[in-house]
């Protein structure tokens, strides 16, 4: 189905940088086609000095609604008008919605990447999990595994700082969950129930995040990195025998829930994952 664009078409995007890589364009334009909405979707590259000017322009060309990507998933925050509970205690946005200019943002990371291990029958609950990198995406998921009632989960980056600064802020959220900044030594010398790539690392390149031969034990690993579909990491673990996923269908499911959010209407999940799989290299 064709959409035509015309002076009452709802405008909807991603801003981040980069963007040209998405998956999100046709994903979302396949889901608005087959609802018969009057909206298209876009990206938008929008580096870091221009976040504000990003999130005004919003408001004056009265888009009705962005994703955010990598890098700016916090650095929206402080230009919205208001921000759900939950993305206001992960503290990062990646949903943007605009009602009449007032602005607001939650956080749908959080639940798709939740949903994605549900496919897995994988449950967080006193898991020991390890997660690489303390940005935007990883402050969604240590919430969504600590909400979900993970016993143990270890945050590591090359910058030790973020990881402590993010482990000292969430622990007063997540009692329960025994939170801790950690070395790659630490990661692998533990036993690990699940492995998480938050990083970008081997989006664009062959590199490594961790070297998996150096692990102990890993059941499962996911890479939320979606293209190229199988990174370096995802071959590794392959040829090591370690089950592993990569972020299509937490980038299905954050969609979905983003649309919901949007348009308060139930997203077409089926129609959403044929296209993202009709794209898979």
């Amino acid at each position: 189905m064709t959409q035509s664009i015309s002076g009452t078409t709802q405008i909807y995007g991603l801003i981040g940088d980069p963007v040209e890589h998405s998956f999100s364009p046709p994903m979302m334009n396949a889901a608005f086609s087959y609802m018969n909405l009057d909206a298209c979707y876009l990206a938008f590259q929008v580096k870091t000095k221009k976040v504000s000017e990003a999130i005004a322009g919003i408001r004056t060309l009265n888009f009705a609604g962005v994703n955010v990507t990598v890098p700016h998933k916090s650095s929206v925050i402080p230009y919205l008008d208001e921000v759900s509970p939950l993305a206001k205690k992960i503290g990062a946005v990646n949903t943007i919605s605009n009602v009449k200019g007032h602005l607001k943002g939650t956080n749908t990371d959080f639940s798709g990447f939740i949903r994605s291990l549900k496919t897995l029958n994988f449950s967080p609950k006193k898991k020991t999990i390890a997660l690489l990198g303390s940005g935007g995406s990883a402050r969604a998921l240590v919430a969504g595994l600590a909400d979900a009632g993970a016993l143990r989960l270890m945050i590591h980056n090359r910058t030790v700082e973020r990881a402590e600064k993010l482990v000292t802020e969430f622990s007063q959220y997540f009692p329960l969950t025994q939170l801790e900044a950690v070395s790659l030594q630490t990661i692998h010398e533990t036993p690990l129930d699940l492995l998480v790539n938050t990083t970008t690392v081997g989006m664009f390149s062959s590199d490594l995040p961790v070297d998996l031969k150096k692990c102990r034990k890993i059941n499962l690993l996911a890479d939320i990195i979606y293209r190229p579909s199988k990174t370096s990491l995802l071959k590794q673990a392959e040829e090591l025998g370690i089950n592993a996923v990569n972020g299509i269908d937490m980038l299905l499911y954050q969609g979905c829930d983003a649309f919901t959010f949007w348009t308060g209407k139930q997203a077409p999940e089926e129609v959403m994952r044929s296209q993202l799989l009709s794209l898979i290299e």
